[in-house]
């Protein structure tokens, strides 16, 4: 499975962000339906999956340079 454009301000979308100062509360949700939207996709591959961005990746995604050189199993 490939899941492409998982850069910031996509995953998460842009526009979370501003509520982070009008209201915590609906900022943390939705941070955290992103990352379960992520969550979702990558476990539903089958064998192997593939994330790619452009620009900064997510932060949602490990911090390492090292991993996105690396294979992961999923299943």
């Amino acid at each position: 499975m490939i899941i492409a454009g998982v850069g910031e301000g996509l995953v998460p979308a842009a526009r979370i962000t501003r509520f982070a100062a009008e209201d915590p509360l609906r900022f943390r949700r939705d941070l955290r339906t992103a990352r379960s939207l992520l969550f979702v996709a990558v476990t539903r591959a089958r064998d192997n999956a593939v994330i790619s961005w452009h620009g900064t990746k997510s932060r949602f995604l490990p911090l390492s340079d090292e991993w996105t050189c690396q294979e992961f199993p999923v299943g």
